[in-house]
């Protein structure tokens, strides 16, 4: 079974066509358009879940590898949702917004879940994602960017790693 989670948002608000717009505000219809994303990903619905990507973006995978175009990322989410033990589950660390409503980062910790090749069973990768969005006035939120990085072994768990040894 799929697991999709958001975790810790706040309930989107309405955005100003005019004027300055509230970063917070920006940032809260962000994570509720990742939500949206994740129920699309956990619906095995391809195109709800690259709708949010620009055609030009670019997705960084925790191995350095590039991800190209909308084309691109939705071939990959496509490979991804035929694996059984496929899951996010995405937590909300930061996030800031411009003062027009047209730029935003959002920081979020991710336990990416897929089937290890070798073993056959589920492993979790922790990562740190950090995602460029662009409004332009009148349109919703896009991703320019997403790139993904895998967080490095706590000490402890180091600790135990070289004990073993």
């Amino acid at each position: 079974m799929k697991k999709l989670y958001l975790a810790a948002v706040a309930p989107a608000l309405m955005l100003s066509a005019c004027g300055s717009v509230d970063p917070a505000e920006s940032v809260d219809a962000i994570r509720q358009n990742e939500i949206a994303q994740l129920q699309s990903i956990e619906a095995g619905d391809v195109v709800g879940a690259v709708r949010l990507y620009r055609d030009d973006a670019k997705l960084v995978r925790p191995d350095g590898t590039i991800l190209d175009g909308g084309a691109a990322i939705g071939e990959a989410y496509a490979e991804l949702m035929e694996d059984p033990n496929f899951g996010i589950v995405m937590t909300p660390v930061d996030g800031w917004a411009s003062g027009s409503g047209d730029m935003a980062v959002v920081t979020s910790d991710v336990a990416f879940t897929t089937t290890d090749p070798e073993t056959g069973e589920a492993v979790t990768l922790p990562l740190i994602s950090e995602t460029v969005w662009m409004r332009e006035t009148g349109a919703t939120w896009k991703i320019v960017s997403a790139y993904n990085v895998a967080r490095a072994s706590a000490p402890a768990e180091e600790g135990a790693a070289e004990a073993a040894e």
